[in-house]
């Protein structure tokens, strides 16, 4: 695996100790959270990092890039309006305490107008005028206040400690179902390619899954934007891979990067 990889420019949530204590629900629900956010970090770092190196003239790959950028946004949409209407609001009545998760909600909005430019670009954007670097910048205008609200949030969740366990965790499932009802062509091959399953030593197991989604997943969701699905970090079955363009001279094609068999894969 090259240096450069979806681990950076912006730091991965570390789980700590946190993710080993099964004392309170508020630890699940902070890991199950960070680990989630990782992904969109990873994916947001794999977007940053390929940006400027995707051959002008290839204009089918950048198609299938910008395209990756949409579901990436959308995925963000999904999941911080999902938070909003449900999560937050199940967590201020069970602490009996409003406004407990409004510092959250400032912080979707600290990040909100450079994050809808960057999907405004990425949606609007002809493949004859892309650029890169532009990219990069709008990406710039708005990473730092979504990271930090990223790991503000896995802090917000520990300290729920003090309230009932179990309640917490019956907030976050509903929160998971709400996550699950997404488009599975557009979310799902996203999520699974920006879940790196070697995470802290392979201790995580996430998503958690039955065996076989990953291959639902590859085989059918993924048809539709495969495409797009060749600069996740990881394989569907959440293997890490090398970035597909992390040079100005790469020349591979959307074809060779989503073929292959299955789990095997590179």
């Amino acid at each position: 695996m090259p240096s450069q990889w979806a681990d950076e420019p912006n730091a991965l949530i570390p789980t700590g100790p946190f993710s080993q204590d099964s004392s309170h629900e508020a630890y699940y629900v902070a890991t199950q959270m960070a680990l989630a956010h990782n992904g969109i970090i990873r994916g947001l770092n794999s977007i940053y990092l390929q940006a400027p190196c995707i051959p002008r003239k290839d204009l089918d790959t950048i198609r299938d890039f910008l395209t990756y950028c949409q579901c990436w946004c959308e995925s963000m949409h999904h999941h911080h309006d999902a938070e909003e209407a449900e999560f937050f609001p199940s967590i201020e009545r069970i602490a009996k305490s409003p406004g407990l998760m409004a510092r959250n909600v400032e912080q979707h909005r600290a990040f909100t107008p450079g994050f809808e430019a960057f999907q405004e670009y990425a949606s609007t954007c002809r493949a004859e005028d892309y650029d890169g670097q532009r990219l990069r910048s709008l990406i710039e205008d708005f990473a730092e206040p979504l990271t930090q609200h990223l790991r503000e949030e896995i802090d917000t969740l520990r300290a729920l400690d003090v309230y009932d366990s179990g309640s917490i965790r019956q907030a976050y499932d509903r929160l998971e179902k709400l996550l699950m009802a997404t488009d599975n062509h557009r979310i799902a091959p996203l999520v699974f390619g920006t879940a790196d399953r070697n995470f802290e030593g392979g201790m995580h197991n996430f998503p958690a899954v039955p065996f076989f989604v990953p291959y639902i997943i590859h085989y059918l969701y993924g048809r539709r934007y495969r495409g797009a699905w060749q600069f996740n970090p990881c394989t569907m079955w959440r293997d890490r891979r090398e970035l597909a363009f992390t040079t100005d001279d790469v020349v591979e094609t959307a074809a060779s990067r989503t073929g292959g068999r299955g789990p095997d894969r590179a």
